[in-house]
């Protein structure tokens, strides 16, 4: 009987230092695999929000009414938009009239997913930027699920990246 008891006690001692071992590797893993993510994914990201770097312009009737400035701190777009009132063909989602705005607003976050940026101003207002070319790209302003019946949808606005002017020499 002695020897019964013995045996039991014995597997349950093996049995709890084998799960203490494999969940100690398994930590060990985790531990790893996080820390081998953290060191590649800023590079990454870093390629992949340098498209969105510069200063963008949207224009209405020749007239430049929206301004969108990105910059690259760290691993993240900080920067600001600037203010314009629009109007918009509830029908067709084209521009009807713009009222350019003085002053602008900081952009509290910018995430990119899937090649689509989502700026968010500090007035909580959104627009999802995809780059379409070297120095394009198309806005679209982001209405709320709540308000999508009061306010029309806006077709994508074409941007383009003004470059810095050349100093003469």
């Amino acid at each position: 009987m002695m020897n019964l008891l013995g045996r039991a006690n014995h597997t349950a001692k093996a049995w709890a230092r084998a799960s203490g071992i494999g969940a100690s590797v398994i930590v060990v893993c985790l531990e790893i695999s996080g820390f081998s993510i953290q060191v590649s994914q800023p590079k990454k990201m870093n390629a992949e929000l340098q498209p969105f770097v510069g200063t963008w312009q949207a224009k209405f009737k020749g007239k430049v009414f929206q301004t969108i400035k990105l910059n690259k701190n760290q691993d993240k777009l900080t920067g600001t938009v600037s203010h314009a009132d629009i109007s918009v063909d509830p029908k067709t989602g084209e521009l009807t009239d713009v009222d350019v705005l003085d002053g602008s607003d900081a952009i509290v976050e910018a995430t990119l997913t899937n090649g689509t940026l989502l700026i968010t101003e500090q007035d909580g207002t959104q627009f999802e930027m995809k780059v379409t070319g070297t120095d394009e790209a198309e806005l679209h302003i982001v209405i709320p699920p709540d308000a999508v019946e009061e306010v029309p949808a806006a077709k994508p606005w074409k941007l383009e990246r003004v470059k810095p002017r050349q100093s003469k020499s």
